[in-house]
């Protein structure tokens, strides 16, 4: 199946939405490095790094470190449960849109 990057980026716009508020409230909790991960196999990289910039979020680009996946960060939403709430309502949100989604959970 080929890549909409198109609708990639409108979908990775519409969970930045939603992790922005999702992250509003209280910020209890241990820091931790929750990210959302997506795997988009015989996907052009550059073209994902680009959609996920257009979005206005952050990916380093291709990971092996737990398969073929791009981590992708929430926007700015502080360290404790509202990034964790922030990085779910991302993954539902690309979850619904049909996307292979999980959510990668670290806590110090």
């Amino acid at each position: 199946m080929a890549i909409d990057y198109k609708k990639l980026t409108e979908d990775l716009i519409m969970a930045k939405q939603a992790a922005e508020e999702a992250a509003k409230g209280e910020d209890g909790g241990t820091a931790n490095l929750d990210t959302m991960t997506i795997k988009l196999p015989r996907a052009n990289e550059n073209k994902v790094i680009e959609a996920v910039k257009k979005a206005g979020l952050y990916t380093r680009g291709k990971s092996e470190w737990i398969g073929p996946r791009f981590f992708i960060s929430p926007p700015k939403c502080g360290q404790g449960n509202s990034r964790n709430r922030a990085v779910e309502a991302m993954a539902k949100v690309m979850r619904e849109a049909g996307w292979g989604i999980l959510v990668y959970y670290q806590m110090d």
